[in-house]
């Protein structure tokens, strides 16, 4: 008799911080459906390859159902009561990287939309400095829940072992193979026809796909300005800053 699927499973983070490519590997390894509930009123999805689209509508052909059925992207802060899941991952990345990645993503934004707000947004340190305070927040407010904790930093250098610990939390233990496919579906390289590194400005979801480009873009002042306001909700995730 087929597995009931019906758990959902939630990933939250801050934004800009892998949460996508890691809800496509989930989908693709549990068979499970990518639900993204930005804007829903606009009824708007980010998400917009049809190669991706096909792999994680929970309908592979010849794969076996697992208990999951969703696998929910949410950037909202915990609710006093969590009542959807008890399933919840909780993704982090350098906050250095975030706000480089975000601020890239506004400035693709801002020559689509003129107005006021898009004048502060193109000047890095305001920007900089709002990015470092929401995400300081995001993660103060999440800390305490019953997550499990995954780093995107992780997700690069240890992908394979990163996944075993979600499934073994998830209580999944999948096949080798099903594994190396969605690594390999959902690899950069794959989805993008882009080395990792290679930029592409006008590509909001997979604009880079490394880490550590702060370094590239940060200057001592704005170094000093993360290291002040988000060093100790970043340690707490192993970022020296």
């Amino acid at each position: 008799m087929p597995e009931k699927q019906d758990q959902v499973i939630l990933i939250a983070d801050f934004g800009r911080s892998g949460q996508g490519w890691l809800s496509y590997m989930l989908c693709y390894i549990l068979n499970a459906s990518f639900i993204e509930p930005y804007v829903l009123l606009k009824g708007q999805q980010y998400t917009a390859s049809e190669h991706i689209l096909s792999l994680t509508r929970g309908h592979l052909p010849g794969r076996e159902k697992t208990p999951y059925a969703m696998v929910v992207k949410t950037h909202e802060y915990p609710s006093v009561d969590i009542n959807l899941t008890d399933k919840i991952i909780c993704l982090t990345r350098d906050p250095r990287d975030v706000a480089v990645s975000y601020y890239n993503m506004q400035v693709v934004n801002s020559k689509k939309i003129k107005n006021w707000k898009n004048v502060l947004l193109n000047r890095k340190l305001i920007h900089y400095s709002r990015t470092a305070l929401k995400w300081t927040k995001y993660y103060q407010c999440w800390q305490g829940k019953d997550c499990y904790w995954v780093r995107y930093e992780d997700m690069i250098t240890d992908l394979k072992n990163t996944l075993k610990g979600i499934l073994a939390y998830l209580g999944i233990e999948a096949k080798e193979e099903i594994l190396k496919e969605a690594m390999e579906e959902f690899s950069f390289a794959k989805i993008t026809g882009r080395t990792p590194g290679v930029e592409d400005k006008k590509n909001l979801e997979f604009r880079k796909g490394i880490m550590g480009d702060y370094k590239n873009h940060f200057n001592k002042l704005e170094m000093k300005l993360f290291s002040q306001i988000c060093s100790k909700v970043a340690s707490e995730h192993g970022y020296i800053l």
